[in-house]
């Protein structure tokens, strides 16, 4: 019986042990470094669609309120500002105006979107920026859900800041107010870890003026 043999070249021989082992640990090494730049990646990109979206909010929010305190005392027979004496402080403003004097020849407060306060209302651990229109059925409207504070600053035909605080008064001689509106990013990622984003404030502003006082309306 005649025997029959195979040969096999060296370069179909299969990998060895030791080579296994180097090719999987340069893999896990390269999946390793992918996986860290992927990661550090989709922290930069969420914080970045976070910052995009709170602007977006609070400039949104920024415009409504500039406009509606800008037309302060408009329709009234003085050069009133249309500023509530009393419900006017550092966080919150209120607002008046008579919207519908000249369309309907109405000469009384009475109106929706007529008496308008702004304020930061807190609930369920969330701070929202309300706009309360008392005329509507004491309708709250919340213009945006990415605030944290709301800073109301008054100046007088000086240039000259008003201390609300002591006294409060004083609002009635305002002849514009500065809004600073904040919103803080929270943290994104772990301390330490690649990709880590840190807390962020965010801090838009708005001078408005008061266009129905008599040192504005020779220019508004």
């Amino acid at each position: 019986m005649k025997q029959e043999y195979v040969r096999h070249n060296a370069s179909e021989n299969g990998f060895s042990l030791l080579e296994l082992l180097i090719g999987m640990t340069v893999t896990l090494v390269i999946m390793g470094i992918a996986s860290t730049l992927l990661a550090a990646s989709f922290n930069v990109r969420n914080r970045e669609h976070s910052r995009t979206d709170s602007i977006a909010d609070v400039q949104r929010a920024l415009n409504i309120m500039s406009r509606e305190i800008a037309i302060g005392g408009y329709g009234f027979n003085t050069s009133d500002n249309g500023l509530v004496v009393g419900d006017c402080d550092g966080s919150t403003i209120r607002v008046r105006s008579n919207l519908n004097r000249y369309s309907t020849g109405s000469s009384t407060i009475e109106s929706a979107g007529e008496d308008i306060k702004y304020l930061v209302d807190s609930t369920d651990d969330k701070d929202y920026l309300v706009r309360h229109d008392r005329l509507a059925g004491s309708q709250n409207t919340v213009l945006a859900n990415r605030i944290d504070t709301l800073q109301i600053i008054y100046w007088n035909a000086a240039n000259t800041a008003i201390d609300v605080a002591a006294d409060p008064t004083q609002v009635a001689n305002a002849v514009g107010v500065r809004i600073i509106l904040t919103a803080n990013l929270p943290q994104v990622g772990t301390e330490g870890a690649p990709g880590f984003q840190p807390a962020m404030p965010i801090q838009l502003t708005s001078d408005v003026a008061l266009r129905n006082k008599s040192q504005n309306l020779a220019t508004y």
